[in-house]
């Protein structure tokens, strides 16, 4: 079991990070394309709608995750007339969240002058172009569900190969409308296609690879089980609430205080920032199914023993694209699309602080969901919103946009960054949460340092051509990485991760 684990998790981190970098590298190709041909204010409604979507999606997260973690234990004991049943649900489940997104979307029209500031100046109707970013992602829903069961099985890889052609397809049919056409609406409508083909696609698979959920016999769910699910739902709709405001709100913000222009100058951040993000987690999550079987066996010392080495996986890497950001992200934009879409150097740093930041908590939001933890310290989701929406106004109206960057932050720090592990150790390590935060405390500031002194070596470096970027990128790679192991080479974590990957490079060598 212990091998399979192993071998499905490298299967889904290979594969998740192949067909991230594809997507990431033909999204770049596509928004090159995008401000070349269309101007900064389809940008800006590019972002905003997304946000305002992204909003009203916040009911995903709770069916979908409370339902995959039903699964962990039926598939682990080939229990198929129960993960029959939990299909069912995620069905009727998923339905139902389509339609309220698409109800709930009509209702936001009316608002439209409250949220956007200043109405851009564009010949397409502004609600025509929301109505097919509403018609989108409610659609999604209605096919998506059969997904869950690729991913519970461990084999997240099939949805990723779909998703890289299906993306690839989306690609060349945007770029082929921008070019010729130079047509938004018919830009919107091939994502749309390109959504709808890919959830055929996949449920066809998920037909063929488990022929048994085509049955038409299913079993109802006892009701005390049925129960426990939906009450799993509502604690993670409610921390969805809670992340939405914290992660997607920026835009709306931005639109209503400042103008729409911003959202656009601020998305080209957003598109890379996100991009990088998904790459980490595609690879990251790729263990996520196998953290939920290894948590099915109760083994509970193994279990806080991966929690750890995780935790430092993604320090090591979030901190070294966060310092990556800081010192090439300006000079990459200027020669990618213009001075004229800079961010100040202290709204970068920022921005890279909050991408550490989520990165760091990540393995704890990872065991939150695999454990079951869904309905513990509600609080964390409510103290998140509040802070970051009335800091982010309060310090948007006093600092500007790196006031709203600012407000993320501070929501992070005063929820999930403890809230999370505080959960996981007292309801499933039983220890105290002092040897975490002991750990997390050296995580930032070494991260702190290596900001820095990257920003110090790298302000002896002076120009803005090929020879200084590849100087400040040699910066970037060098400072935080040597940093990492200077400081953590002798932890336990740190040789353990060091025995895992000798022992997997070993097992490929004798396979050969």
């Amino acid at each position: 079991m212990e091998e399979s684990r192993t071998s499905n998790t490298l299967k889904n981190m290979r594969t998740g990070a192949i067909v991230q970098i594809i997507n990431k590298l033909m999204a770049f190709v596509v928004r090159t394309i995008f401000i070349q041909t269309l101007n900064s204010e389809y940008l800006g409604l590019n972002g905003l709608f997304s946000n305002i979507l992204s909003v009203l999606s916040f009911t995903e997260l709770g069916i979908g995750t409370a339902i995959e973690f039903s699964m962990y234990k039926p598939i682990a004991n080939d229990d198929k007339e129960k993960v029959k049943s939990l299909l069912k649900l995620y069905k009727v489940s998923y339905t139902a969240v389509g339609c309220i997104i698409l109800v709930s979307g009509i209702c936001i029209i009316p608002f439209f002058d409250m949220i956007i500031k200043d109405i851009p100046n564009i010949k397409e109707n502004i609600i025509l172009i929301y109505v097919l970013f509403l018609f989108n992602t409610a659609s999604s829903y209605f096919f998506a569900y059969k997904k869950s069961i690729i991913t519970a099985y461990q084999k997240q890889r099939v949805i990723n190969n779909a998703d890289s052609v299906c993306y690839l397809v989306k690609s060349v049919l945007e770029i082929a409308i921008l070019v010729i056409l130079k047509n938004y609406i018919l830009y919107l409508v091939a994502e749309i296609f390109t959504t709808f083909v890919e959830n055929i696609v996949l449920a066809i698979k998920a037909n063929k690879m488990f022929p048994f959920i085509k049955d038409k016999k299913v079993e109802k769910l006892p009701p005390q089980e049925k129960k426990s699910i939906f009450s799993n739902i509502k604690a993670l709709i409610v921390y969805k609430v809670g992340d939405t405001a914290l992660l997607s709100t920026d835009n709306i913000i931005i639109s209503s205080m400042i103008d729409v222009n911003t959202v656009g100058i601020y998305s080209n951040y957003s598109l890379i920032i996100e991009a990088i993000k998904g790459i980490i987690r595609n690879i990251v999550d790729g263990a996520t199914a196998s953290v939920g079987n290894l948590n099915a066996y109760n083994n509970t010392e193994k279990e806080k023993s991966i929690y750890f080495q995780l935790v430092l996986v993604n320090f090591i890497i979030y901190s070294f694209v966060a310092v990556v950001f800081v010192l090439l992200l300006n000079p990459f934009i200027s020669v990618w699309i213009g001075n004229d879409y800079l961010l100040g150097i202290s709204s970068l740093i920022v921005l890279a602080s909050n991408f550490f930041i989520e990165g760091i908590r990540h393995t704890s939001l990872v065991y939150r969901s695999t454990l079951g933890l869904f309905s513990k310290v509600k609080t964390a989701p409510y103290i998140a919103a509040i802070v970051n929406i009335v800091f982010s106004i309060l310090l948007c109206s006093k600092f500007g946009i790196i006031g709203i960057f600012i407000g993320t932050t501070l929501a992070q720090l005063a929820s999930y960054v403890w809230m999370d592990p505080y959960m996981i150790f007292k309801y499933e390590f039983k220890s105290p949460l002092f040897e975490y935060l002991r750990k997390l405390l050296v995580y930032i500031i070494v991260f702190i340092v290596e900001i820095a002194l990257s920003l110090w070596i790298a302000s002896f470096v002076s120009g803005v051509g090929i020879l200084s970027f590849i100087l400040k990128a040699i910066i970037a790679i060098i400072i935080p990485n040597t940093l990492n192991i200077i400081v953590f080479h002798k932890t336990k974590e740190f040789q353990e991760l060091k025995e895992r990957l000798m022992y997997i490079i070993q097992s490929k060598i004798k396979r050969r």
